[in-house]
């Protein structure tokens, strides 16, 4: 079964998304910031990693940079709130798989994390 690792700092947002996923079929793991999960995946190795970007104790770029620097070879799905041009190429130049705006729609984050976990790029 695929894993997926949810991470917001925001109790609601990993609500909506991980209940979406659940729906899915998907099997899931939660952390409430970058720190947790950079430790999480290295342990549980998910095949996927879905993450806010404004958190405390490791934002999401600092995530996407360590799992840069630890070759993780996880695909990342950032989702946020900032629709700027200038914060979706960053979290692509970083390495992220996709990016996804917030609220969350149900339809383009299932799009999204099956894009990601093809390798693909949507």
């Amino acid at each position: 079964m695929t894993r997926i690792l949810v991470i917001d700092d925001s109790s609601f947002q990993r609500r909506i998304v991980t209940g979406i996923l659940e729906e899915a079929g998907y099997d899931l793991s939660i952390a409430e910031n970058g720190r947790d999960a950079l430790s999480l995946a290295q342990k549980e190795a998910p095949d996927l990693l879905i993450t806010d970007l404004l958190m405390p104790d490791f934002d999401g770029f600092y995530l996407l940079r360590e799992a840069r620097s630890h070759d993780l070879g996880i695909p990342i799905l950032v989702l946020t709130s900032d629709i700027q041009d200038t914060t979706r190429e960053q979290c692509l130049a970083l390495g992220a798989s996709g990016v996804v705006n917030k609220p969350v729609k149900k339809e383009i984050i299932l799009s999204a994390v099956m894009h990601a976990l093809s390798g693909e790029h949507p």
